[in-house]
């Protein structure tokens, strides 16, 4: 291995960790109140985006609609989403966070911001944005080397929707 190669393997060993924190968490976790990835970032995305039609939360998780079905469908049992009349289209439906699954969102992830906090309180803000940056760069590089792998399946006979 060559001196090149070594931070690239950091960064690497460092992305994957962040990775398995956040995805393999455990259920148990009171802050997330049992809920799996896909549920945490279906709520996420109403919380910031506001209500959302079925097939824009399944296009915002990059999951088929019927994937998004079932996870709506268990929010909605667990009281965190209502399904509600689109305001502009009364053929269809919206899914919005309830008074509990915003609060249940907001906890959580005031909790999580608090713990980020103390990275970014003495740093100057030009540290800030050359981290937020190469994070950002780091996101482009992963969706281009995703869309590269798919591409390769495709072509390959190996479509995988």
């Amino acid at each position: 291995m060559n001196k090149a190669t070594r931070p690239l393997l950091d960064l690497d060993e460092a992305l994957n960790d962040l990775a398995k924190l956040y995805q393999f968490r455990s259920l148990e976790e009171r802050l997330y109140d049992g809920l799996t990835v896909s549920q945490s970032y279906c709520l996420r995305d109403l919380y910031f985006k506001g209500p959302q039609s079925m097939s824009d939360l399944a296009i915002l998780l990059a999951v088929r609609l019927s994937t998004m079905t079932g996870v709506i469908d268990q929010l909605e049992r667990k009281g965190l989403v209502e399904r509600v009349d689109h305001p502009d289209d009364r053929r269809s439906l919206q899914v919005r966070l309830t008074s509990r699954g915003k609060k249940l969102y907001q906890h959580a992830h005031n909790a999580f911001l608090s713990h980020l906090g103390p990275l970014v309180e003495n740093r100057s803000p030009a540290e800030c944005e050359t981290v937020i940056c190469f994070l950002t760069e780091v996101a482009r590089a992963i969706r281009g080397w995703r869309e590269s792998v798919q591409g390769k399946e495709r072509r390959h006979g190996k479509d995988h929707p």
